[in-house]
């Protein structure tokens, strides 16, 4: 009899039932591939499972799995997974914190992890080198999400291919209306990434629900995971680096920014973000959160007859 037990983590949130929820499988050693795909569909929700080090440098590893197929970053699970070893006190944060190599399947990205004023421990993780790729046209993603184009121009700056870890196209929206309207066609967006050969769209917009707030967001990836994600690190991080890069926020050697995300999936967020950019280029996002544990638990069934019915 095979015992694996797990955590659900509610990430980028303060409080249970809120955020983006993620389960974690806090010793994935022994698991196969196969038997990772299936904790995931039977939990029905990102996941991640922590692994000793593979590679020289790292301190721990890090897999990620959507319902369909292994993601090489998730932002969110990310954190929920450093909430989770916190939790269990596998990590004892120190006051002034401390610092850990997490190895991905894009490589080894540094991991802080400090105290808050409330004991709540804070996860701050570097995203990959922000990439940037070609513009893509308004009107082509107009077509798509069922709007004017006009309106997806912001300060003269339309719609670009960008990436922090996963590439995706950036669609900034200038009006209120829009960015909080529906988007049901998710068949002709997941054409539009498949063309473009994107995991995704990820919409920015100034007009936010809460006054923390710098920048609302909207993810929608429906060939890799959920129709709309509720909160996503990788589309936060593009997002600011996209604001930074197009000088759509103003530009300091290091810019933070806040965004929130969520409102349309009933679970607002909120998430920080600083964009190291010297000289006006932008060199590093880090994005930082929080999570809550919300459910303790333990798969346990029989290894041969798992793997014969997979």
């Amino acid at each position: 009899m095979a015992i694996v037990p797990f955590h659900i983590v509610d990430a980028f949130a303060d409080r249970p039932f809120t955020g983006n929820p993620a389960a974690i499988i806090p010793n994935a050693t022994g698991l196969s591939e196969q038997e990772m795909l299936q904790i995931t569909d039977e939990l029905s929700m990102e996941a991640g499972f922590i692994l000793p080090p593979g590679t020289a440098g790292a301190d721990i590893r890090l897999r990620f799995f959507t319902q369909r197929r292994e993601a090489a970053l998730s932002g969110h699970v990310a954190l929920a997974a450093f909430a989770s070893m916190a939790d269990r006190g596998f990590y004892r944060v120190p006051p002034a914190g401390m610092k850990i190599k997490l190895e991905t399947g894009v490589g080894i990205l540094p991991v802080h992890l400090g105290l808050r004023e409330d004991g709540r421990v804070q996860v701050t993780l570097d995203l990959p080198a922000p990439r940037f790729g070609e513009p893509v046209s308004a009107g082509e993603l107009a077509a798509v999400l069922g709007v004017s184009s006009a309106c997806l121009v912001y300060q003269g700056m339309g719609p670009q291919r960008v990436s922090c870890g996963f590439d995706q196209i950036v669609v900034p929206v200038c009006e209120r209306d829009v960015i909080r309207g529906e988007f049901r066609d998710s068949e002709a967006i997941g054409r539009l990434t498949d063309l473009r050969g994107v995991g995704g769209l990820t919409l920015v917009c100034p007009h936010t629900y809460s006054d923390e707030a710098d920048f609302h967001l909207r993810f929608f990836h429906p060939r890799v995971g959920a129709q709309e994600d509720l909160a996503s690190g990788t589309s936060m991080g593009a997002a600011a680096a996209y604001l930074v890069h197009n000088k759509l926020v103003p530009v300091a050697d290091e810019v933070a920014i806040t965004t929130e995300q969520g409102h349309a999936l009933g679970r607002p967020t909120l998430a920080q973000l600083r964009v190291d950019a010297p000289g006006g280029r932008v060199a590093r996002v880090r994005l930082t959160g929080t999570g809550v544990v919300i459910m303790r638990g333990s798969f346990h069934f029989q290894r041969q007859v798992m793997q014969a019915e997979g």
